[in-house]
């Protein structure tokens, strides 16, 4: 397994199998992606997206709480909603749109925000 783990955690296999796929073939990760029922194999560090029904807020708050990047696909976007999710401290709440450029971005921020800052030797 190389990098950072990304999870697709959904009930829906349809759906959870559809982001599996598309972020396999997506050429600017690089890293493993696996398609999960539960939460149960999430570590500090992880990216881990999953959708409303799947996740409410105070789940998402327990995982971002214990170090992982949470993505919240919702299908009909909603303010409300998205007000909830961000207090919980979700990496991003985003429409569910398997294609769009959001999920590979908010992805690629998460795993970013997650990587050690490099220790560069300087020489005088």
């Amino acid at each position: 397994m190389e990098g950072t783990p990304v999870h697709v955690v959904s009930s829906d296999g349809a759906l959870r199998r559809a982001l599996v796929a598309r972020l396999e073939r997506a050429p600017e990760l690089h890293h493993h992606t696996s398609g999960d029922l539960d939460f149960s194999s999430i570590r500090p560090g992880d990216v881990v997206v999953t959708t409303p029904a799947d996740c409410p807020p105070e789940r998402a708050h327990e995982l971002v709480r214990a170090g992982a990047a949470v993505i919240i696909l919702a299908a009909i976007p909603r303010q409300e909603e998205r007000s909830r999710y961000e207090r919980a401290g979700v990496a991003a709440y985003i429409p569910m749109l398997i294609d769009g450029v959001d999920l590979l971005r908010a992805i690629g921020q998460s795993l970013a925000r997650g990587r050690p800052e490099e220790h560069r030797c300087r020489t005088a």
